[in-house]
């Protein structure tokens, strides 16, 4: 199967290393180790972090030409369906929806959130397109119950939510067998950032 896969806050070939870029390359790799052919469709940034409504406006702008853009690769390649991973309020999916709807393939997101509670403030224009995104998803796969709540909440008929449990690329995990209990603890230290 060929997928297309788009990160709208942070591509997965990004330089600076962080945890979404880590996990949509992991989410990638996973496609493409159980047999699907993966396409990184854009690296177009969709994040607008400071809640500027003339910013938001603009990337909202600019994405409508990176789609027109991607529904003629779309066809070129012959996707056969659409993979967004992280759509939310700071990073609305602009492009899946537009280029999966023109192509006439599945819309599939992966850790969607939704967040009604941000209508009408600062990111009101971006809140209302990762609403409209996780709307048209005909699949949303989600890691945490508590997103699972407000997707099921707010769920259109027919949309399907599936719990995608946490995993590790085997490459990057190590196993040995241990005696008695054992801990994990996991952080993300950064300067400047966490």
């Amino acid at each position: 199967m060929k997928l297309a896969f788009y990160a709208p806050m942070k591509s997965p070939d990004h330089p600076i290393p962080s945890g979404d870029r880590t996990i949509a390359r992991n989410l990638m790799a996973a496609l493409n180790f159980a047999g699907a052919e993966v396409t990184l469709s854009s690296t177009f940034n969709c994040r607008e972090g400071k809640g500027e409504a003339a910013a938001q406006t603009a990337i909202l702008q600019a994405a409508q030409g990176e789609a027109e853009h991607l529904i003629a690769a779309g066809k070129a390649a012959g996707w056969q369906a659409w993979i967004s991973y992280h759509n939310y309020y700071k990073a609305p999916d602009l492009l899946g929806p537009t280029v999966t709807q023109a192509l006439g393939i599945p819309y599939v997101q992966i850790e969607s959130t939704r967040a009604r509670k941000r209508l009408g403030g600062p990111w009101d224009l971006f809140a209302r397109q990762a609403e409209a995104a996780a709307e048209q998803a005909s699949l949303i796969f989600y890691f945490t119950e508590r997103d699972a709540e407000a997707l099921a909440a707010y769920a259109p008929p027919g949309q399907k939510l599936c719990h995608l449990k946490p995993f590790l690329r085997r490459t990057e995990a190590t196993y040995r067998a241990q005696t008695g209990r054992g801990i994990i603890s996991v952080g993300m230290m950064r300067a400047r950032d966490k």
